[in-house]
């Protein structure tokens, strides 16, 4: 009986939204920080830099699908209202990107709708919005997404 109540417990512990409530600087250091590093950047080849995308993600549907569908956030044991949190502590705090006044902060109603479904392909839809993204930013100078011989702005 004693096992069967382990297993339980410890069942319960790994679905979302059931772990310990901390404040997102905390969530971040337990939640992400093994992967991204503590200031966002990231494992070069491996794990991608936050401090570039995670601001220009955010200001797109597509993108904003992206962040909140990608396995790590996805299959987090956050509870739904710690994952937005969390997410709009990282947008102010890891960003490169100047945070705009347009900003709509992550709630835990769209997480919750958008983590049910897990992203699969991951590395090509982080590819398609980079290329969005810089497309949009070379619009708005008037030059080409990529010169010859120069690297997209925003990292890999």
């Amino acid at each position: 009986m004693r096992a069967g109540a382990a297993a339980l417990i410890l069942a319960c512990l790994a679905m979302p939204g059931t772990g310990r409530s901390y404040e997102p600087r905390v969530n971040y250091q337990l939640q992400c920080m093994g992967c991204h590093l503590a200031d966002g950047t990231g494992q070069g080849g491996r794990v991608p830099s936050l401090r570039g995308t995670l601001v220009p993600f955010s200001m797109m549907s597509e993108g904003r699908e992206f962040v909140v569908r990608v396995p790590g956030v996805a299959q987090s044991t956050l509870s739904d209202t710690d994952t937005a949190a969390l997410l709009n502590w990282m947008a102010r705090n890891l960003s490169d990107e100047r945070l705009p006044a347009d900003f709509k902060d992550y709630t835990a109603s769209e997480v919750q709708a958008l983590r049910s479904r897990p992203l699969a392909q991951v590395e090509a839809v982080r590819r398609e919005l980079l290329q969005r993204i810089a497309d949009a930013r070379a619009r708005e100078t008037g030059g080409s997404s990529l010169r010859p011989g120069a690297r997209n702005a925003i990292p890999p």
